[in-house]
């Protein structure tokens, strides 16, 4: 019996220690989409930006609400920028469309395979329900921006 509870509390350990570090890789990713968000020049990159962000932060706030159901301090929040406007274009960027985009890519990514392992982690129904959503909701952003970036031909792909 004593084993069976050592294990509820490990996985119960690793999952809270998930969404904190998840919950700190987020805050972060939206941090740098907000850099490239004011160096893209494209509109539709910087609607699929502003996506992304609103994405993280919806899932800030419930990874938030996570943590403290279960007596946990999420960690300190990134600053709040602005309000960002679409037509708000820099004169000269720094970073070119196409890195952006390849960035932007792997930070989807990345969320995508965190809801995954968070889904695979969940106990609650509540809980599955909303993993489910948001993973769905990185795989259609992600494929959004696999589309613009072969459109724009930011995206390098075998001719064969």
């Amino acid at each position: 019996m004593t084993m069976i509870n050592e294990n509820l509390a490990s996985l119960r350990f690793k999952e809270i220690f998930k969404l904190w570090s998840q919950l700190g890789i987020n805050q972060g990713y939206i941090a740098s989409s907000h850099a490239f968000f004011k160096h893209t020049r494209d509109k539709n990159l910087k609607i699929l930006t502003l996506e992304f962000i609103q994405c993280l932060k919806e899932e800030n706030k419930q990874l938030t609400l996570l943590l403290k159901e279960n007596g946990v301090l999420a960690p300190t929040a990134s600053i709040e920028y602005g309000k960002m406007k679409i037509t708000d274009i820099r004169g000269k960027s720094f970073i070119n469309d196409g890195e952006i985009s390849a960035i932007l890519s792997m930070n989807i990514a990345s969320s995508l395979i965190a809801v995954s392992q968070a889904l695979e982690l969940a106990v609650k129904k509540t809980h599955l329900t909303k993993y489910g959503e948001l993973h769905m909701r990185y795989a259609l952003l992600g494929a959004k921006l696999i589309d613009l970036s072969k459109s724009k031909g930011w995206l390098l792909a075998s001719t064969h």
